[in-house]
């Protein structure tokens, strides 16, 4: 949402705001759900069926494509290849891979226009942002068939979840991290309607026991099938239930975008007498997997791109193996990333899924374990809805949250050549519209960011109770 339109609904009342969401999901369905989405809907309900060689056939035959287009058309690849005395004839399917240096976050910050396919206009290149858990957040570029590719798989995962997605879809309760209440209002209604879509978007922000009852009054009145949000928030909701005796059964549960903790999971799938459908996705496109009915490990959509499992060295490690997760995109001509380096670690299974699918099984994604925030009014604050400041500001090092108590924040930032004070002030700003102004916000610079005791980062570290 634009600054304009984001302006327009701070000021509507309810009403309108309710309009405005609607009418702004029924423009983003033209570029989520238009174009090719559903042909790649249709071949992903197929392909999930595929034999392993016939996947692997699929995606050699995708990363040939892939590679002759960025050596043709892309100058950071035209001269990565040329200094390693490679062509695109060498990459004859996913085994020579290795043979392609990898790609690394700073490698995209340092040459973002050089990673431009020239084929590509800027101006029909789409644009997104790495959610910055790292400590460093990223801006990265997209194509019309990538955008629809993505959404296809998300529709795959909800189908695998028993339910509907898009505007025909089943009614949806949604607890993510957009500031869609004002954070000042003190009563409920504390969520606004997606008619497009049957959503209700539950607000992150004002979840406290004092609130909670009024959530699951509108949820029992509006009976969706299921929820779709942050675990951490999920499980906010699942224990308050927990704390009454009570449930709520759903359909499904769908989680993403923060690591699924076996103890949260219990509590959610107990307290919403349903199964949790996790799935995990990057910014960046380069890798979706979703759990399916067996919830025997995240099947890798091999259609979307090609995973590997990496060493410090960049090699191959074998099935079963932890390493480095490195993705290469397989439907992104406007920005290809090919062996690009996430932040994260995992293996491959040997074993395949008893459902049948031909799909590589990904165990579960080691990333970094987040505090929830207890704030002084007994609200509880995800740390996946603090990475949304964050994100459009490419001129930070590094970042780290640290709540002291329940109305202090410290953001210790390594800052950026063209970092300025006005991004100080923009994090302070755009934190205090998600924590209360009566928080205090206070920025610090640092050359470095210290570990937790156990020697590895935590982005966000609250030394304040849990209060449920």
């Amino acid at each position: 949402m634009n600054r304009y339109l984001a302006t327009l609904y701070s000021l509507a009342p309810i009403w309108g705001q309710n309009l405005i969401l609607t009418g702004y999901s029924t423009l983003l369905d033209r570029e989520r759900y238009a174009g090719r989405f559903g042909e790649f809907r249709d071949l992903l309900a197929k392909s999930e069926w595929f034999s392993r060689s016939e996947l692997d056939a699929y995606q050699d035959e995708r990363l040939r494509a892939t590679v002759k287009h960025a050596y043709e058309t892309v100058p950071f690849y035209r001269r990565r290849f040329d200094e390693c005395k490679l062509k695109p004839s060498d990459i004859r399917g996913q085994g020579d891979l290795p043979k392609v240096p990898l790609l690394t976050r700073d490698d995209v910050r340092a040459h973002f226009d050089d990673l431009r396919s020239r084929s590509v206009s800027r101006g029909s290149m789409r644009t997104g942002h790495t959610s910055g858990t790292t400590g460093t957040p990223l801006t990265v570029g997209y194509d019309a068939d990538n955008v629809w590719m993505a959404y296809a798989a998300l529709d795959r995962h909800y189908r695998w979840a028993g339910c509907r997605l898009a505007q025909d879809g089943d009614r949806i309760g949604v607890a993510r991290g957009n500031v869609i209440v004002p954070l000042e209002q003190k009563g409920p209604p504390f969520w606004r309607m997606n008619r497009r879509h049957n959503q209700m978007l539950l607000s992150s922000f004002h979840l406290s026991k004092q609130n909670l009852p009024a959530y699951f009054d509108a949820l029992a009145r509006f009976q969706p099938a299921l929820l779709d949000g942050y675990p951490s928030t999920l499980y906010v909701l699942a224990k308050f239930l927990q704390s009454r005796g009570e449930t709520f059964p759903l359909r499904a549960v769908i989680t993403s975008s923060e690591t699924l903790y076996d103890f949260q999971r219990q509590v959610i799938e107990e307290r919403f007498a349903c199964r949790v459908f996790d799935y995990y996705a990057l910014a960046e496109r380069v890798v979706f997997s979703s759990e399916c009915e067996r919830h025997e490990g995240h099947h890798l959509a091999m259609e979307y791109g090609v995973s590997e499992i990496v060493d410090k060295h960049g090699h191959p490690v074998p099935l079963g193996t932890v390493g480095k997760l490195v993705g290469t995109s397989l439907h992104n001509m406007a920005m290809p990333l090919i062996r690009y380096v996430t932040n994260d670690m995992t293996s491959l299974r040997e074993k395949p899924c008893s459902c049948g699918r031909g799909l590589n099984i990904m165990d579960d994604v080691t990333t970094k374990a987040e505090d929830v925030l207890t704030l002084k009014d007994g609200r509880l604050i995800s740390p996946s809805v603090l990475t949304h400041p964050f994100k459009p500001l490419d001129c930070i090092e590094g970042s780290q949250i640290v709540q002291t108590d329940c109305q202090t924040v410290i953001v210790k930032l390594i800052p950026g050549p063209t970092y300025t004070p006005e991004h100080t002030h923009h994090l302070i700003t755009e934190l205090k519209a998600r924590l209360g102004q009566d928080v205090r916000v206070e920025v610090q610079m640092v050359d470095r960011l210290e570990p937790a005791a156990n020697g590895k980062f935590k982005w966000v570290t609250s030394h304040v109770p849990l209060g449920i």
